[in-house]
Protein backbone atom coordinates (compact mmCIF):
# COMPACT_ATOMS: atom_id res chain seq x y z
CA UNK A 1 0.00 0.00 0.00
CA UNK A 2 1.07 3.52 -0.22
CA UNK A 3 0.61 6.22 2.16
CA UNK A 4 -2.73 7.34 0.86
CA UNK A 5 -4.65 4.48 0.15
CA UNK A 6 -3.79 3.43 3.72
CA UNK A 7 -5.54 6.79 4.60
CA UNK A 8 -8.31 6.31 2.22
CA UNK A 9 -8.95 2.91 3.77
CA UNK A 10 -8.82 3.59 7.34
CA UNK A 11 -11.79 6.30 6.14
CA UNK A 12 -13.68 3.26 4.43
CA UNK A 13 -12.89 1.31 7.48
CA UNK A 14 -14.68 3.61 9.72
CA UNK A 15 -17.57 4.27 7.57
CA UNK A 16 -16.25 7.66 6.36
CA UNK A 17 -19.35 8.36 3.71
CA UNK A 18 -18.12 12.26 2.67
CA UNK A 19 -14.92 13.53 2.20
CA UNK A 20 -14.92 17.32 2.06
CA UNK A 21 -12.43 19.85 0.86
CA UNK A 22 -10.86 22.32 -1.45
CA UNK A 23 -8.17 20.71 -2.88
CA UNK A 24 -4.75 21.93 -3.91
CA UNK A 25 -1.34 20.58 -5.30
CA UNK A 26 -0.30 18.69 -1.80
CA UNK A 27 -3.76 17.19 -1.84
CA UNK A 28 -3.41 15.29 -5.12
CA UNK A 29 -1.78 12.06 -3.95
CA UNK A 30 -5.51 11.47 -1.92
CA UNK A 31 -7.14 12.78 -5.33
CA UNK A 32 -5.47 10.25 -7.21
CA UNK A 33 -6.30 7.68 -4.71
CA UNK A 34 -9.85 8.50 -4.59
CA UNK A 35 -10.46 7.07 -7.83
CA UNK A 36 -10.10 3.32 -6.22
CA UNK A 37 -12.53 4.35 -3.55
CA UNK A 38 -15.66 5.15 -4.94
CA UNK A 39 -17.62 4.72 -2.22
CA UNK A 40 -16.18 7.47 -0.19
CA UNK A 41 -17.67 10.56 -2.16
CA UNK A 42 -15.54 13.84 -2.51
CA UNK A 43 -17.60 17.07 -1.48
CA UNK A 44 -16.18 20.15 -2.97
CA UNK A 45 -16.36 23.66 -1.72
CA UNK A 46 -15.80 26.80 -3.14
CA UNK A 47 -13.60 27.74 0.14
CA UNK A 48 -11.55 25.86 3.12
CA UNK A 49 -14.14 27.75 5.47
CA UNK A 50 -17.16 26.19 3.85
CA UNK A 51 -15.84 22.71 3.36
CA UNK A 52 -15.31 22.75 7.70
CA UNK A 53 -19.02 23.95 7.75
CA UNK A 54 -20.04 21.40 5.46
CA UNK A 55 -18.33 18.76 7.67
CA UNK A 56 -19.06 20.13 11.34
CA UNK A 57 -22.90 20.49 10.23
CA UNK A 58 -22.90 16.38 8.67
CA UNK A 59 -21.27 15.89 12.18
CA UNK A 60 -23.50 16.88 14.26
CA UNK A 61 -26.60 15.73 12.62
CA UNK A 62 -25.14 12.23 12.18
CA UNK A 63 -23.29 11.59 15.60
CA UNK A 64 -20.47 10.62 13.08
CA UNK A 65 -17.18 12.27 12.70
CA UNK A 66 -17.13 14.30 9.90
CA UNK A 67 -13.89 14.77 7.59
CA UNK A 68 -12.45 17.37 5.87
CA UNK A 69 -8.89 17.94 3.78
CA UNK A 70 -7.66 21.25 3.45
CA UNK A 71 -4.18 22.99 1.84
CA UNK A 72 -1.55 23.61 3.25
CA UNK A 73 -1.16 26.13 4.87
CA UNK A 74 -3.56 29.08 3.98
CA UNK A 75 -5.98 26.61 3.68
CA UNK A 76 -5.91 25.49 6.60
CA UNK A 77 -5.80 29.38 7.65
CA UNK A 78 -8.71 29.72 5.51
CA UNK A 79 -11.03 27.19 7.70
CA UNK A 80 -9.98 28.38 10.86
CA UNK A 81 -13.11 30.28 11.63
CA UNK A 82 -15.26 27.29 11.38
CA UNK A 83 -12.92 25.24 12.90
CA UNK A 84 -12.86 27.57 16.00
CA UNK A 85 -17.13 27.12 15.91
CA UNK A 86 -16.70 23.72 16.06
CA UNK A 87 -14.10 23.25 18.89
CA UNK A 88 -16.29 25.33 21.25
CA UNK A 89 -19.46 23.36 20.16
CA UNK A 90 -17.23 20.30 20.85
CA UNK A 91 -17.76 18.63 16.96
CA UNK A 92 -16.32 15.72 16.65
CA UNK A 93 -14.19 16.54 13.37
CA UNK A 94 -11.23 14.79 11.38
CA UNK A 95 -9.15 17.72 10.13
CA UNK A 96 -6.45 16.85 7.44
CA UNK A 97 -4.18 19.11 5.63
CA UNK A 98 -1.73 18.54 2.27
CA UNK A 99 1.78 19.38 3.54
CA UNK A 100 4.87 20.13 1.09
CA UNK A 101 7.87 16.97 1.53
CA UNK A 102 9.27 16.39 4.43
CA UNK A 103 13.08 17.18 3.14
CA UNK A 104 11.76 20.15 1.40
CA UNK A 105 10.33 22.02 4.48
CA UNK A 106 13.90 23.52 5.70
CA UNK A 107 13.83 25.32 2.26
CA UNK A 108 10.03 27.22 3.81
CA UNK A 109 8.82 26.79 0.18
CA UNK A 110 5.94 28.01 -1.28
CA UNK A 111 2.21 27.67 0.71
CA UNK A 112 4.71 25.72 3.89
CA UNK A 113 3.80 26.57 7.29
CA UNK A 114 3.84 24.89 10.74
CA UNK A 115 0.22 23.30 10.42
CA UNK A 116 0.69 21.85 14.05
CA UNK A 117 1.18 25.07 15.41
CA UNK A 118 -1.60 27.19 13.49
CA UNK A 119 -4.65 24.57 14.93
CA UNK A 120 -3.27 23.40 18.12
CA UNK A 121 -5.40 25.76 20.54
CA UNK A 122 -8.79 24.59 18.32
CA UNK A 123 -8.03 21.10 18.44
CA UNK A 124 -8.12 18.40 20.98
CA UNK A 125 -5.13 16.74 19.65
CA UNK A 126 -2.33 17.50 16.29
CA UNK A 127 0.10 15.39 15.04
CA UNK A 128 2.38 15.97 11.78
CA UNK A 129 2.87 12.38 10.16
CA UNK A 130 6.26 11.92 9.74
CA UNK A 131 6.98 8.49 8.62
CA UNK A 132 4.38 6.58 6.72
CA UNK A 133 4.72 3.67 9.58
CA UNK A 134 2.67 6.50 11.86
CA UNK A 135 -0.14 6.55 9.81
CA UNK A 136 -2.26 3.78 11.22
CA UNK A 137 -1.88 4.60 14.69
CA UNK A 138 -2.27 8.58 14.05
CA UNK A 139 -5.76 7.82 11.92
CA UNK A 140 -7.15 5.04 14.58
CA UNK A 141 -6.08 7.40 17.74
CA UNK A 142 -7.37 10.53 15.69
CA UNK A 143 -10.89 9.05 15.11
CA UNK A 144 -11.15 7.73 18.86
CA UNK A 145 -10.01 11.23 20.36
CA UNK A 146 -12.40 13.31 18.15
CA UNK A 147 -15.17 10.78 19.25
CA UNK A 148 -14.76 10.75 23.06
CA UNK A 149 -16.66 13.46 24.94
CA UNK A 150 -15.85 15.50 25.59
CA UNK A 151 -16.00 15.83 21.58
CA UNK A 152 -13.88 18.03 19.48
CA UNK A 153 -11.87 18.30 16.62
CA UNK A 154 -8.22 16.81 15.79
CA UNK A 155 -5.66 17.57 12.73
CA UNK A 156 -3.55 15.55 10.99
CA UNK A 157 -0.80 17.20 8.96
CA UNK A 158 -0.32 14.81 6.01
CA UNK A 159 3.16 15.50 4.06
CA UNK A 160 3.51 14.41 0.58
CA UNK A 161 6.21 11.75 0.09
CA UNK A 162 4.66 10.38 3.64
CA UNK A 163 1.22 9.91 1.26
CA UNK A 164 2.86 8.32 -1.62
CA UNK A 165 5.30 6.32 0.04
CA UNK A 166 4.73 2.44 0.48
CA UNK A 167 4.27 0.44 3.50
CA UNK A 168 3.20 -2.66 4.99
CA UNK A 169 0.83 -1.89 6.98
CA UNK A 170 -3.42 -1.32 7.24
CA UNK A 171 -5.58 0.68 8.95
CA UNK A 172 -6.16 -0.47 12.35
CA UNK A 173 -9.61 -1.22 13.85
CA UNK A 174 -11.26 1.54 15.62
CA UNK A 175 -11.71 1.89 19.44
CA UNK A 176 -14.60 3.06 20.98
CA UNK A 177 -14.83 4.50 24.30
CA UNK A 178 -18.30 3.90 25.97
CA UNK A 179 -18.77 6.42 28.61
CA UNK A 180 -21.05 4.82 31.37
CA UNK A 181 -18.90 5.96 34.54
CA UNK A 182 -21.87 6.48 37.13
CA UNK A 183 -21.11 9.05 40.61
CA UNK A 184 -20.04 8.19 43.93
CA UNK A 185 -23.02 7.69 45.98
CA UNK A 186 -22.13 10.49 48.59
CA UNK A 187 -21.76 12.74 45.61
CA UNK A 188 -25.24 11.68 44.73
CA UNK A 189 -27.02 11.67 47.83
CA UNK A 190 -25.56 15.53 48.40
CA UNK A 191 -26.84 16.48 44.81
CA UNK A 192 -30.43 14.99 46.09
CA UNK A 193 -30.82 16.72 49.00
CA UNK A 194 -29.69 19.92 48.06
CA UNK A 195 -32.26 20.20 45.38
CA UNK A 196 -34.82 18.27 47.60
CA UNK A 197 -34.53 21.17 50.35
CA UNK A 198 -34.95 23.95 47.24
CA UNK A 199 -37.38 26.23 47.34
CA UNK A 200 -35.94 28.25 44.42
CA UNK A 201 -33.71 25.53 41.89
CA UNK A 202 -32.55 27.08 38.72
CA UNK A 203 -31.48 24.46 35.83
CA UNK A 204 -28.88 25.94 33.76
CA UNK A 205 -28.45 23.23 30.28
CA UNK A 206 -25.71 22.63 28.23
CA UNK A 207 -25.09 21.01 24.79
CA UNK A 208 -23.38 18.09 26.22
CA UNK A 209 -27.44 16.96 27.69
CA UNK A 210 -28.54 16.57 24.23
CA UNK A 211 -25.42 15.25 22.51
CA UNK A 212 -25.42 12.57 25.49
CA UNK A 213 -29.02 11.70 24.67
CA UNK A 214 -29.69 12.68 28.46
CA UNK A 215 -33.01 15.18 27.28
CA UNK A 216 -35.55 12.83 28.68
CA UNK A 217 -33.88 12.49 31.85
CA UNK A 218 -33.43 16.21 32.43
CA UNK A 219 -37.26 16.68 31.85
CA UNK A 220 -38.00 14.39 34.52
CA UNK A 221 -35.52 15.92 36.93
CA UNK A 222 -36.81 19.51 35.93
CA UNK A 223 -40.52 18.02 36.60
CA UNK A 224 -39.62 16.63 40.32
CA UNK A 225 -37.64 19.44 41.51
CA UNK A 226 -40.04 22.23 40.12
CA UNK A 227 -36.70 24.21 38.39
CA UNK A 228 -37.01 26.98 36.37
CA UNK A 229 -34.77 25.84 33.28
CA UNK A 230 -32.26 27.99 30.49
CA UNK A 231 -30.20 27.35 28.39
CA UNK A 232 -26.59 28.31 28.22
CA UNK A 233 -26.41 31.12 26.24
CA UNK A 234 -24.56 30.26 22.59
CA UNK A 235 -26.13 26.95 22.78
CA UNK A 236 -25.64 24.92 19.78
CA UNK A 237 -28.20 22.21 19.71
CA UNK A 238 -31.10 21.02 21.30
CA UNK A 239 -31.48 19.82 24.95
CA UNK A 240 -34.84 20.88 26.26
CA UNK A 241 -38.20 21.44 24.77
CA UNK A 242 -38.77 25.00 23.63
CA UNK A 243 -42.35 24.90 25.06
CA UNK A 244 -42.04 22.60 27.67
CA UNK A 245 -43.96 25.11 30.74
CA UNK A 246 -40.81 25.42 32.98
CA UNK A 247 -38.55 25.82 29.96
CA UNK A 248 -37.20 29.69 30.19
CA UNK A 249 -35.33 30.24 26.96
CA UNK A 250 -31.95 30.81 26.33
CA UNK A 251 -29.67 32.86 28.23
CA UNK A 252 -28.54 36.10 26.64
CA UNK A 253 -24.78 36.18 26.55
CA UNK A 254 -24.57 39.30 29.09
CA UNK A 255 -23.41 39.22 32.79
CA UNK A 256 -26.80 41.39 33.82
CA UNK A 257 -29.03 38.77 32.39
CA UNK A 258 -27.60 35.73 33.98
CA UNK A 259 -27.06 37.60 37.29
CA UNK A 260 -30.57 38.40 37.04
CA UNK A 261 -31.99 35.07 36.60
CA UNK A 262 -30.11 33.45 39.06
CA UNK A 263 -30.44 36.25 41.57
CA UNK A 264 -33.01 34.80 43.71
CA UNK A 265 -32.20 30.97 43.10
CA UNK A 266 -30.83 29.17 46.32
CA UNK A 267 -29.71 26.15 44.28
CA UNK A 268 -28.31 26.44 41.07
CA UNK A 269 -27.70 22.99 39.00
CA UNK A 270 -25.52 23.16 35.74
CA UNK A 271 -25.28 20.18 33.56
CA UNK A 272 -22.89 19.51 30.82
CA UNK A 273 -22.68 23.49 30.00
CA UNK A 274 -19.82 25.11 28.50
CA UNK A 275 -20.79 28.82 27.93
CA UNK A 276 -20.28 29.82 31.73
CA UNK A 277 -19.14 32.96 31.37
CA UNK A 278 -20.65 36.30 29.78
CA UNK A 279 -19.51 37.42 26.27
CA UNK A 280 -18.17 40.72 28.05
CA UNK A 281 -16.48 41.06 30.85
CA UNK A 282 -18.77 41.21 33.88
CA UNK A 283 -17.14 41.97 37.50
CA UNK A 284 -19.71 40.74 39.56
CA UNK A 285 -20.25 37.09 41.00
CA UNK A 286 -23.17 35.57 38.56
CA UNK A 287 -24.33 32.98 41.23
CA UNK A 288 -25.36 34.54 44.66
CA UNK A 289 -23.42 34.15 47.60
CA UNK A 290 -25.44 32.21 49.35
CA UNK A 291 -26.84 29.44 46.01
CA UNK A 292 -25.64 26.09 46.37
CA UNK A 293 -23.86 25.40 43.10
CA UNK A 294 -24.17 21.82 41.78
CA UNK A 295 -22.69 20.83 38.75
CA UNK A 296 -22.78 17.59 36.59
CA UNK A 297 -20.32 17.28 33.36
CA UNK A 298 -18.48 14.05 31.91
CA UNK A 299 -15.61 17.00 31.13
CA UNK A 300 -12.97 17.63 34.13
CA UNK A 301 -11.77 20.88 32.76
CA UNK A 302 -15.62 22.37 32.66
CA UNK A 303 -16.54 21.27 36.04
CA UNK A 304 -16.04 24.17 38.79
CA UNK A 305 -14.01 26.19 35.81
CA UNK A 306 -15.07 29.86 36.89
CA UNK A 307 -16.53 29.15 40.35
CA UNK A 308 -16.98 27.11 43.49
CA UNK A 309 -18.57 24.53 43.35
CA UNK A 310 -20.81 22.57 45.89
CA UNK A 311 -21.55 19.38 44.35
CA UNK A 312 -18.95 18.88 41.32
CA UNK A 313 -19.78 15.31 39.64
CA UNK A 314 -17.62 14.04 37.13
CA UNK A 315 -19.57 11.36 35.43
CA UNK A 316 -21.70 10.02 32.42
CA UNK A 317 -24.60 12.82 32.45
CA UNK A 318 -27.50 10.69 31.52
CA UNK A 319 -26.80 8.28 33.69
CA UNK A 320 -26.25 10.57 36.60
CA UNK A 321 -29.47 12.04 35.94
CA UNK A 322 -31.74 8.83 35.76
CA UNK A 323 -29.88 7.87 38.98
CA UNK A 324 -30.40 11.34 40.73
CA UNK A 325 -34.35 10.81 39.70
CA UNK A 326 -34.40 7.66 41.31
CA UNK A 327 -33.17 9.00 44.42
CA UNK A 328 -35.68 11.87 44.54
CA UNK A 329 -38.48 9.89 43.40
CA UNK A 330 -38.09 8.05 46.44
CA UNK A 331 -38.20 10.64 48.89
CA UNK A 332 -40.68 13.11 47.23
CA UNK A 333 -43.29 9.97 47.37
CA UNK A 334 -43.05 10.03 50.74
CA UNK A 335 -43.12 13.59 52.02
CA UNK A 336 -46.70 15.13 51.12
CA UNK A 337 -45.52 18.88 51.94
CA UNK A 338 -42.42 18.88 49.59
CA UNK A 339 -44.54 17.62 46.55
CA UNK A 340 -47.08 20.15 46.99
CA UNK A 341 -44.51 22.83 47.43
CA UNK A 342 -42.61 21.78 44.34
CA UNK A 343 -46.44 21.51 42.27
CA UNK A 344 -46.63 25.16 43.32
CA UNK A 345 -43.72 26.31 41.99
CA UNK A 346 -44.50 24.19 38.59
CA UNK A 347 -47.40 26.12 38.68
CA UNK A 348 -46.22 29.43 39.00
CA UNK A 349 -43.20 28.94 36.54
CA UNK A 350 -45.93 27.71 33.62
CA UNK A 351 -47.71 30.85 34.68
CA UNK A 352 -44.69 32.74 34.20
CA UNK A 353 -43.83 31.03 30.65
CA UNK A 354 -47.45 31.25 29.27
CA UNK A 355 -47.71 35.20 30.02
CA UNK A 356 -44.14 35.62 27.95
CA UNK A 357 -45.67 33.09 25.11
CA UNK A 358 -48.72 35.74 25.17
CA UNK A 359 -46.41 38.82 25.05
CA UNK A 360 -44.70 37.15 22.06
CA UNK A 361 -47.71 36.10 20.37
CA UNK A 362 -49.00 39.88 21.00
CA UNK A 363 -46.02 41.24 19.30
CA UNK A 364 -46.31 38.83 16.13
CA UNK A 365 -50.04 39.81 16.05
CA UNK A 366 -49.89 43.23 16.53
CA UNK A 367 -47.23 43.64 13.40
CA UNK A 368 -48.56 41.32 11.34
CA UNK A 369 -49.14 44.33 8.66
CA UNK A 370 -45.90 45.86 9.08
CA UNK A 371 -43.49 46.26 6.40
CA UNK A 372 -40.39 45.69 6.67
CA UNK A 373 -41.79 42.57 8.26
CA UNK A 374 -40.80 42.21 11.98
CA UNK A 375 -38.96 39.13 13.20
CA UNK A 376 -41.88 38.25 15.56
CA UNK A 377 -44.19 37.34 12.75
CA UNK A 378 -41.58 35.90 10.32
CA UNK A 379 -41.21 32.72 12.94
CA UNK A 380 -44.90 32.99 13.97
CA UNK A 381 -45.59 32.28 10.32
CA UNK A 382 -42.24 29.88 9.75
CA UNK A 383 -43.50 28.08 12.41
CA UNK A 384 -46.26 27.07 10.92
CA UNK A 385 -44.85 24.99 8.39
CA UNK A 386 -42.51 22.95 10.86
CA UNK A 387 -43.05 19.37 11.98
CA UNK A 388 -41.19 16.04 12.92
CA UNK A 389 -38.96 16.16 9.96
CA UNK A 390 -37.86 19.49 9.51
CA UNK A 391 -34.02 20.29 10.88
CA UNK A 392 -33.62 23.85 11.81
CA UNK A 393 -29.67 25.62 11.40
CA UNK A 394 -29.91 28.84 13.12
CA UNK A 395 -27.38 31.53 12.80
CA UNK A 396 -29.50 34.78 12.66
CA UNK A 397 -28.06 36.53 15.43
CA UNK A 398 -30.22 39.25 16.64
CA UNK A 399 -33.30 37.35 15.62
CA UNK A 400 -31.96 34.41 17.25
CA UNK A 401 -34.19 35.57 20.58
CA UNK A 402 -37.76 35.05 18.17
CA UNK A 403 -36.40 32.17 16.95
CA UNK A 404 -35.70 30.45 19.95
CA UNK A 405 -38.82 31.83 21.47
CA UNK A 406 -41.11 31.06 18.93
CA UNK A 407 -40.44 27.95 17.31
CA UNK A 408 -41.48 24.60 18.73
CA UNK A 409 -38.23 22.62 18.71
CA UNK A 410 -39.43 19.73 20.42
CA UNK A 411 -37.29 16.60 18.86
CA UNK A 412 -33.75 15.43 19.82
CA UNK A 413 -31.07 16.55 17.56
CA UNK A 414 -33.31 18.38 15.01
CA UNK A 415 -31.13 21.49 15.93
CA UNK A 416 -27.59 23.50 15.19
CA UNK A 417 -26.88 26.54 16.19
CA UNK A 418 -23.99 29.18 16.38
CA UNK A 419 -21.96 28.32 19.33
CA UNK A 420 -18.36 30.18 19.13
CA UNK A 421 -19.99 33.00 17.48
CA UNK A 422 -17.89 33.21 14.60
CA UNK A 423 -20.09 34.20 11.65
CA UNK A 424 -20.25 32.24 8.75
CA UNK A 425 -21.23 28.97 10.44
CA UNK A 426 -24.63 28.54 9.65
CA UNK A 427 -24.69 27.85 5.44
CA UNK A 428 -22.24 25.58 5.27
CA UNK A 429 -23.49 23.60 8.58
CA UNK A 430 -26.87 23.20 6.59
CA UNK A 431 -25.73 21.99 3.94
CA UNK A 432 -23.74 19.22 5.48
CA UNK A 433 -27.28 18.22 8.19
CA UNK A 434 -28.99 18.15 4.87
CA UNK A 435 -26.10 15.30 3.81
CA UNK A 436 -27.01 13.93 6.71
CA UNK A 437 -30.43 13.73 6.68
CA UNK A 438 -31.28 13.24 2.97
CA UNK A 439 -35.37 12.62 3.96
CA UNK A 440 -35.22 15.69 6.25
CA UNK A 441 -35.62 19.37 5.44
CA UNK A 442 -33.18 21.82 6.68
CA UNK A 443 -34.20 25.02 7.47
CA UNK A 444 -31.24 27.41 7.57
CA UNK A 445 -32.22 31.22 9.27
CA UNK A 446 -29.28 32.96 8.89
CA UNK A 447 -28.70 36.94 8.84
CA UNK A 448 -27.50 38.90 5.58
CA UNK A 449 -24.22 40.00 7.72
CA UNK A 450 -23.56 35.49 7.94
CA UNK A 451 -25.03 34.62 4.98
CA UNK A 452 -22.50 37.30 3.04
CA UNK A 453 -19.59 35.34 4.41
CA UNK A 454 -20.32 32.75 2.80
CA UNK A 455 -22.85 33.30 -0.40
CA UNK A 456 -20.94 30.89 -2.31
CA UNK A 457 -22.38 27.94 -0.36
CA UNK A 458 -25.08 27.97 -2.42
CA UNK A 459 -23.46 26.58 -5.26
CA UNK A 460 -23.45 23.45 -2.96
CA UNK A 461 -26.58 23.74 -2.99
CA UNK A 462 -27.41 23.62 -6.56
CA UNK A 463 -24.15 21.33 -7.57
CA UNK A 464 -25.29 18.65 -5.03
CA UNK A 465 -29.39 19.49 -4.99
CA UNK A 466 -29.53 19.93 -1.38
CA UNK A 467 -32.82 20.98 -0.79
CA UNK A 468 -32.32 23.95 1.86
CA UNK A 469 -34.91 26.07 2.64
CA UNK A 470 -32.26 29.42 3.08
CA UNK A 471 -34.76 31.97 5.34
CA UNK A 472 -31.86 35.06 5.15
CA UNK A 473 -33.13 37.70 7.68
CA UNK A 474 -32.16 41.13 6.00
CA UNK A 475 -32.04 44.16 7.80
CA UNK A 476 -28.69 44.91 5.75
CA UNK A 477 -26.65 45.52 9.21
CA UNK A 478 -24.59 44.14 11.75
CA UNK A 479 -27.67 44.54 13.87
CA UNK A 480 -26.14 43.59 16.83
CA UNK A 481 -23.26 45.61 16.75
CA UNK A 482 -25.62 48.46 17.05
CA UNK A 483 -26.97 46.86 19.77
CA UNK A 484 -24.02 47.11 21.37
CA UNK A 485 -23.66 50.84 21.21
CA UNK A 486 -26.99 51.71 22.26
CA UNK A 487 -25.80 49.99 25.43
CA UNK A 488 -22.77 51.59 25.17
CA UNK A 489 -24.78 54.97 25.13
CA UNK A 490 -21.82 56.92 23.42
CA UNK A 491 -21.39 59.13 20.80
CA UNK A 492 -22.56 56.78 18.20
CA UNK A 493 -25.89 56.22 20.30
CA UNK A 494 -26.50 59.55 20.44
CA UNK A 495 -25.72 60.57 17.10
CA UNK A 496 -27.60 57.70 15.44
CA UNK A 497 -24.30 56.89 13.50
CA UNK A 498 -22.81 53.13 13.33
CA UNK A 499 -19.63 53.10 11.16
CA UNK A 500 -18.93 50.19 9.62
CA UNK A 501 -22.01 48.41 10.56
CA UNK A 502 -24.01 49.16 7.33
CA UNK A 503 -24.33 46.51 4.77
CA UNK A 504 -25.78 49.01 2.03
CA UNK A 505 -24.04 51.58 -0.70
CA UNK A 506 -24.99 49.43 -2.66
CA UNK A 507 -27.28 46.80 -0.78
CA UNK A 508 -26.27 43.31 -1.79
CA UNK A 509 -29.40 41.57 -4.19
CA UNK A 510 -29.08 38.15 -2.58
CA UNK A 511 -31.61 37.12 -5.19
CA UNK A 512 -29.70 37.98 -7.75
CA UNK A 513 -26.35 35.90 -5.89
CA UNK A 514 -28.64 32.98 -5.34
CA UNK A 515 -29.92 32.61 -8.80
CA UNK A 516 -26.20 33.27 -9.84
CA UNK A 517 -25.20 30.11 -8.19
CA UNK A 518 -28.44 27.83 -9.62
CA UNK A 519 -30.50 28.62 -6.52
CA UNK A 520 -33.97 29.89 -6.41
CA UNK A 521 -35.19 32.75 -4.72
CA UNK A 522 -37.66 34.94 -3.53
CA UNK A 523 -37.66 38.37 -2.32
CA UNK A 524 -40.52 39.05 0.72
CA UNK A 525 -41.28 42.55 1.92
CA UNK A 526 -44.62 41.97 2.81
CA UNK A 527 -46.30 39.47 4.74
CA UNK A 528 -48.58 38.43 2.07
CA UNK A 529 -45.06 37.86 -0.12
CA UNK A 530 -43.50 36.36 2.66
CA UNK A 531 -46.73 33.74 3.55
CA UNK A 532 -46.56 32.74 -0.43
CA UNK A 533 -42.76 32.15 -0.16
CA UNK A 534 -42.61 29.94 2.47
CA UNK A 535 -45.95 28.06 1.00
CA UNK A 536 -44.02 27.36 -2.38
CA UNK A 537 -40.11 26.89 -0.76
CA UNK A 538 -41.95 24.29 1.38
CA UNK A 539 -44.37 22.62 -1.72
CA UNK A 540 -40.75 22.07 -3.78
CA UNK A 541 -37.78 19.73 -3.11
CA UNK A 542 -35.20 21.57 -4.25
CA UNK A 543 -33.08 24.50 -2.65
CA UNK A 544 -34.82 28.04 -2.51
CA UNK A 545 -33.39 31.20 -0.61
CA UNK A 546 -35.47 33.73 1.13
CA UNK A 547 -34.65 36.81 1.07
CA UNK A 548 -36.77 38.19 3.71
CA UNK A 549 -37.13 41.90 4.28
CA UNK A 550 -37.00 42.98 7.90
CA UNK A 551 -37.30 46.07 10.51
CA UNK A 552 -34.44 48.02 10.73
CA UNK A 553 -34.83 49.61 13.92
CA UNK A 554 -31.67 49.27 15.94
CA UNK A 555 -33.22 47.38 19.63
CA UNK A 556 -31.61 46.63 22.24
CA UNK A 557 -32.75 43.51 24.27
CA UNK A 558 -31.97 43.06 27.64
CA UNK A 559 -34.13 39.74 28.95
Amino acid sequence: MLGRDVFLSALREYGVKYLFGNPGTTELPVMDGLVDYPDIEYILALHEDIAVGMAAGYAQATGKPGVVNLHVAPGLAHGLGNIYDAYKAGVPLIITAGQHESRLAIQEPALWGDLVSMVKPYTKWCWEVQKVEELPIALQRAFKVAMTEPRGPVFLSLPGDVMMQEVDAKPLPLTTIRQRNTPAREDLELAGELLLKANNPVFLIGDRVGRMNAVEETVRLAELTGAKVYGEHQSSGYNFPYRHPQHLGRCLPNGPFIRTILADADVVLMLGISSQAPLLYFAEPLVGETAKVIHIDCSEWELAKNMHVDCAILADIKSTIAALNRFLDGKISTQTEVAAAIGQRRHAIEQLKQERFRQLQKEAADTKDQVPLSPAFVMEQLNRFLDDRTFVVDESVTTGRYVHSYLDIRRPNSLISLKGGGLGYGMPAALGAQLARPDERVVAIIGDGSALYYIQSLWNAAKYQLPVVFLIVNNTSYMILKGGLQRMNGSAAQKGVYPGMDLVGPEVDLTACARSFGVEAIRAEKPEELQHALQHAFSERRPILIDCVIDRTVKVFLQ
